[in-house]
């Protein structure tokens, strides 16, 4: 029931910052950022009580991964919800929110519980580190899409009375940089603590499967694009169809490989 309501302000808060980004009311923004947060309680309550229910943290399925991963996106994006340049950036970002939730809301429930080797204590630091690695690359990747469309609507010349209330390309490419950044550093943690996690368990790295595999080439081609972001000085542009791109990517592997290989990693860990 509570998932369900905090969908329900994900959704309206949304449709508050849509109205924002059409209507410059500054009362539309002050009950959007309310709701805002009420959504985010609600959804840390749920995702505790489902934690405290099942006594572990809930990451034992794909659809609490997801969970977590809308949950922490949330979280990132309240100071720019907050921010007068930023704000309408919750117009691009809370619709998929509440979608994404509304999706795997019914099957957060479903586990069969934890297999005792992902009670390890390298597994919660992996998991975890990963899950903020793609929280942050969620909201790069809402950061890129609005970078585009406000870059197309300048260079066409268009002088569209929504884009005054876009932000500043600077300040997304700015945003751009340390969400790219930040969500390297915190994949490369979650990588070393899985292959820690991994040893631990005695798996060699040669049978960790086809899941740790691909995890691992998108790393490569993401340590690639980062060095030639901050090294080459690739502009925002181009670091933002990259990072769409590999965003949607990353979803469409996330969705195959869950139904390819529903155990944990591909080595046979099921709950």
């Amino acid at each position: 029931m509570i998932i369900r309501i905090a969908i329900l302000f994900y959704i309206l808060t949304g449709i508050g910052f849509i109205m924002y980004l059409f209507w410059r009311d500054s009362r539309i923004v002050l009950v959007s950022r309310g709701l805002f947060l009420a959504s985010i309680a609600l959804h840390v309550i749920h995702t505790l009580f489902l934690g405290g229910q099942m006594n572990h943290v809930p990451l034992a399925s794909p659809a609490q991964a997801t969970n977590m991963i809308v949950l922490l996106a949330s979280l990132v994006f309240v100071p720019f919800i907050f921010r007068k340049q930023t704000a309408v950036l919750g117009a691009f970002f809370l619709p998929v929110a509440g979608f994404s939730l509304g999706m795997i809301g019914p099957h957060l429930d479903e586990s069969g519980g934890m297999a005792p080797a992902l009670s390890q204590t390298w597994y919660p630091l992996h998991t975890v580190s990963v899950i903020a690695g793609e929280a942050l690359f969620a909201v790069a990747f809402v950061v890129s899409v609005v970078y585009l469309i406000h870059e197309r609507i300048i260079r066409k010349g268009y002088l569209h009375w929504t884009a005054s209330g876009l932000p500043p390309l600077k300040l997304l490419d700015r945003i751009l940089s340390v969400c790219l950044g930040a969500r390297f550093v915190s994949i490369t943690a979650g990588m070393i603590f899985g292959a820690l996690w991994a040893s631990s368990l005695g798996v060699e790295l040669s049978h960790i499967g086809a899941k740790t595999s691909a995890g691992a080439a998108m790393w490569m081609v993401f340590a690639f694009s980062i060095h030639q972001r901050f090294a080459i000085r690739w502009s925002g542009g181009r670091t933002a169809v990259i990072t769409i791109a590999g965003f949607v990517f990353m979803v469409l592997l996330f969705i195959g490989m869950n139904m390819a290989y529903p155990e944990s990693h591909g080595i046979g860990l099921t709950g």
